[in-house]
């Protein structure tokens, strides 16, 4: 065991390997850091972006309800004679 942890440990400090681990290490941090600012820019335009729409369907929602039951009540009222 200690024979084959040794020549993998020699293997590991060829200079090919060193660039290229480096090189990995490298892509993954620049991926995963790109990745992190696509992400943030993906949900701060959600927010700017969808929550203005979403606030006011609500506010035209409650709109029309109001107009139905106003509606409703005129509707029910006794007519004047």
């Amino acid at each position: 065991m200690g024979l084959m942890l040794s020549k993998l440990s020699a293997a590991l400090e060829q200079p090919r390997l060193k660039k290229a681990r480096s090189r990995l290490k490298k892509l993954f941090w620049s991926t995963k850091w790109l990745g992190g600012n696509i992400a943030w820019t993906a949900v701060t335009g959600a927010i700017v972006l969808v929550a203005p729409v979403f606030i006011e369907y609500e506010r035209e929602c409650q709109m029309f309800e109001q107009l139905a039951q106003t509606q409703s009540m005129q509707m029910n009222a006794n007519p004047v004679l």
